[in-house]
């Protein structure tokens, strides 16, 4: 007999939200920042080993009083391995700010991904990518190299066939240190939770939870912010067949 979580995914995905959102609800600062994210990330394989995606999104950050645009021309990933991709691509930001000029950023990024082979329908995966971001504000250029590794994981939430099948959740977690390798820093750290849930073979639908803790150049790093994100996944089918590894990036 199924035990009552087995029953009810949906309590194991609101306790995993609960746990990595136990600062923002531990904690009213006014030096705490909410952002705001709705984003969409659209993948489709040309061949066996290459893979197109596409990001959008937008941003609302009303405690530092300004919107952004993400957007990207199609990235390329390329995987020599089943167990590991190759990434490249840009995203391009524009940001609408109250209280100054607007400004916009381009973003060219390289990465490596790789996933730990199981046999329990988990996905384990560290995810490192190199960002050079340019931006511009009243046509001045400041650039700021960084370095972002992800180490993360995603786990159904049904057993045996049912897993990964349309109509059932899944979980996420990971932690992600981001270094500025200009100043040799760590910058920043996020952790992230949440639950998705497979619409069917097209369509993922995610509620995303960041905690985020940063500091100026060493200093130690406090908790500063909390990222709400409501994320879409198309995977765009090739002649009826699609890859097997989830595409994310933000």
């Amino acid at each position: 007999m199924k035990n009552h979580y087995e029953k009810h995914p949906a309590i194991i995905a609101l306790l995993v939200i609960l746990t990595v959102a136990a600062p923002a609800i531990a904690q009213s600062d006014n030096d705490i920042t909410n952002e705001y994210r709705v984003t969409l990330v659209t993948s489709k394989p040309v061949s066996d080993k290459v893979i197109l995606f596409v990001y959008l999104g937008g941003v609302k950050s009303p405690d530092k009083s300004v919107s952004t645009l993400y957007y990207s021309p199609p990235g390329v990933i390329y995987k020599p391995k089943p167990w590991m991709e190759l990434w490249a691509g840009m995203f391009g930001l524009y940001n609408n700010n109250k209280n100054t000029s607007n400004s916009w950023e381009l973003r060219p990024l390289g990465g490596v991904k790789f996933y730990v082979p199981n046999k329990k329908k988990l996905n384990f995966y560290n995810f490192t990518r190199y960002e050079y971001r340019f931006i511009n504000q009243n046509n001045n250029t400041t650039t700021i190299p960084r370095l972002r590794n992800r180490v993360g994981i995603e786990a159904p939430l049904s057993k045996g066939d049912k897993a990964w099948t349309p109509k059932t959740f899944y979980t996420l977690a990971d932690v992600e240190p981001v270094w500025r390798l200009d100043d040799k820093f760590l910058q920043l750290v996020r952790v992230r939770g949440g639950v998705g849930y497979i619409l069917n073979k097209t369509w993922k639908a995610e509620v995303i939870y960041h905690a985020e803790f940063s500091g100026a150049k060493g200093e130690p790093k406090n908790y500063t912010g909390n990222i709400w994100r409501l994320n879409f996944k198309l995977n765009l089918p090739r002649r009826g067949h699609r890859h097997a590894s989830d595409i994310d990036i933000e």
